[in-house]
């Protein structure tokens, strides 16, 4: 038995510079955070047959990898060669469609389950890189390179990308009174609603792959944005990060009309006048997590607004480890 844990992300600034459709052109930033809100997967091989079971919200049990539906689990398993006799479950703190990265969670635990029974030695960047082109190549997505890193690397996490598609991946130097001041300060709320990023971003994927002017000027912005506020970060200065993004939600709302909602904008609203300086809905929009920075002291005040709308605060806090195997116990090892 094999389980593997993984983390999932906030995105703190430059998220969509990582597409390939706008760093193959300028290069990409982004700036984002791994928390303790993890997906677990656990990796089994039952003797008694050779086929192969996926167990997530839907149970599947087949005799080939083919006929997997799963499209995470069975281009990762083609991707390992390992084509019968096993048995894959899941379980995560938080469910998917909710902006916190979690198939990129999901694909970068299995693999380095995967790549744990097979006694292959991988780094977290490998891992990364290897879940991303199974996303993008494999499974024709139009997804970035940020949740598959930050699932794979943790901590607070700086992705410098060439238009090549090589990542530079950096710790950046922040202090533990900075980190658990932003952990203090800025809150996290589950919506309620959970959708499916792949339409908003294949939006933005042919805008800019169309050489639009708005939607390239939009994206220059929001990494002129992660960077200041990666320096804000750096120095300390958690209220310029809080105003920094008020000024990134207002540029991402422009990405698409599905980014918020007349209700969302409502709350945001309000939160503002709470105390809130800043906040946004995490991923690609729509629905999931808001996260909003408080000024110290209005915490309570902001706590109410979301609560007045039935929105649940969700505690976390910096995860360090990125993926990680906790379990690896073959099954000829005696456990008395």
């Amino acid at each position: 038995m094999i389980v593997t844990r993984t983390p999932f992300r906030l995105p703190l600034g430059g998220g969509s510079t990582d597409l390939p459709a706008y760093y193959e052109a300028y290069g990409g930033f982004v700036f984002s955070v791994a928390v303790n809100l993890y997906m677990y997967v656990g990796l089994n091989r039952p003797p008694i047959d050779n086929r192969i079971r996926v167990k997530y919200s839907a149970s599947e049990e087949v005799e080939t990898v083919e006929e997997l539906k799963h499209n995470s689990a069975r281009a990762a398993l083609e991707r390992t060669g390992l084509r019968e006799m096993v048995e894959i479950s899941s379980m995560a703190d938080v469910p998917d469609g909710t902006g916190l990265g979690s198939s990129g969670s999901y694909l970068v635990g299995l693999l380095n389950a995967l790549h744990a029974f097979r006694g292959d030695n991988l780094s977290q960047t490998q891992l990364a890189e290897e879940a991303f082109s199974v996303a993008a190549d494999d499974l024709k997505l139009p997804d970035g390179k940020q949740d598959f890193y930050l699932a794979a690397c943790g901590n607070f996490c700086v992705l410098r990308i060439t238009p090549k598609g090589a990542v530079d991946v950096h710790i950046p130097p922040i202090s533990l009174s900075t980190q658990q001041a932003f952990e203090a300060r800025t809150l996290l709320f589950y919506t309620g609603v959970r959708r499916s990023s792949v339409d908003i971003l294949r939006s933005q994927e042919t805008a800019l792959k169309a050489k639009q002017t708005g939607a390239i000027e939009l994206k220059h912005g929001i990494k002129r944005l992660g960077e200041e506020i990666l320096a804000a970060f750096v120095t300390g200065d958690l209220d310029r990060f809080g105003r920094l993004m008020d000024e990134h939600w207002r540029l991402k709302k422009q990405m698409s009309e599905k980014m918020s909602s007349d209700r969302f904008d409502e709350v945001y609203a309000a939160a503002r006048q709470a105390g809130a300086l800043g906040g946004k809905i995490l991923g690609a929009g729509g629905g999931g997590f808001f996260l909003a920075y408080c000024q110290e002291g209005a915490q309570a005040a902001v706590r109410s607004v979301f609560a007045g709308y039935g929105m649940r605060e969700i505690e976390y806090r910096v995860d360090g480890g990125g993926t990680q195997v906790i379990v690896n116990r073959p099954r000829s090892v005696n456990t008395i």
